[in-house]
Formats: structure tokens, sequence, C-alpha cells
């Protein structure tokens, strides 16, 4: 049963403390965010997760280096959700890098800084992909695998066939972002 049914012709924090009376006198658990049961005797209660750990497992389960604000949304509320996030870039899990764009780190030995774990154009790839854009080679690149040049490029130049208003990238490097021909 969830919440929302109990609401009948009380306010909200009445039945919070109604719930919670209940759960101290175990006769109801809560099993999730705003989700309760009728409890077992003898049976102990569900043990339930803060938002933080939950974000924390997703990330260490998931194959993948970029997650979209939205991939958490399930977990709680927009500003709780938004609060983990901020917590897990400073404990140095996760770095931001775009609105609502963070990526799987670990802290640097050498700056003491979270950086994420792949490289810059890579995630840059990746993130545009989560946010159904379609890239392309730059023209740098094109360049060079074509013999036109002999530099090579650098791989901060991302090319994208839509339009993109977004910045990419953390700690001050950021990827260029071209219009594909």
């Amino acid at each position: 049963m969830s919440r929302g049914e109990f609401l009948l012709d009380a306010d909200y924090d009445s039945v919070g403390r109604t719930l919670r009376q209940l759960m101290k006198d175990r006769r109801v658990e809560r099993v999730g965010r705003g989700q309760y049961r009728k409890a077992e005797p003898g049976k102990r209660p569900a043990i339930t997760e803060t938002i933080g750990a939950a974000i924390a497992r997703k990330v260490r389960r998931s194959k993948r280096n970029v997650f979209l604000r939205s991939d958490f949304a399930p977990l709680g509320s927009y500003d709780a959700v938004g609060r983990a996030l901020r917590q897990k870039a400073t404990e140095g899990q996760l770095v931001q890098i775009g609105y609502g764009l963070y990526a799987k780190a670990e802290v640097s030995p050498f700056t003491g800084k979270p950086v994420p774990i792949v490289g810059i154009k890579k995630l840059a790839t990746e993130a545009l992909g989560r946010l159904g854009k379609k890239v392309a080679p730059s023209s740098l690149e094109d360049a060079y695998n074509r013999g036109r040049s002999t530099q090579v490029p650098t791989g901060r130049v991302v090319a994208v066939e839509d339009r993109v208003r977004r910045r990419i990238g953390y700690d001050g490097n950021y990827v260029v972002l071209e219009r594909a021909r």
C-alpha cells in the first residue's frame, strides 16, 4: 500500500505521524519511499536504503560511464536526487560533466580531485548518444583520416548532426562541438 491511500480527510503531516506510530508499534513496515505493508509477526522489517546508497549501487553496477539525472528519478523527488548527486560528486564517486549529466569518477592520485574514469571525448560521445544526438567524425579527424593533414587531432572536437546547446566537460576542460557536414 502507498502513503497516498491513507489520505482521507487528513493533512500530510498527520498521516506521517500516524504511519510513524504504526511502524513503532510494529503493525506496519516501510518497504520503500512512500510504500508500506502490513508487518508480519516474527519477521524482521525490510531495510530501506537512502537515495545516496541507491545511487551509489546503481552507478557501481552499471556498465555505463555517463548518467542522466533522470536515470535516478524513480529513487526520490527532484530535490532529494539532486542533493544525493551533489553529495556523490563531493565524495568523488561522480563528477558533473554538464547540466544533468554525471560521469563515473575516481580520485586522482596526482591532484586529489575526482576525475572521470574515461577520456573526455568518450564521455562527450556517450553523453550526446544518451541525449539522442548523432555524433560524426569532426572535420579535423576527417582531414587526418583522408591524408589531407598530418596533424593528429586532439580529440576535443566532436561533430554533432543536431543542434546542441550544452557544454560538456569538467574542471575547465570542455569539448568543442561543431556542426557535422
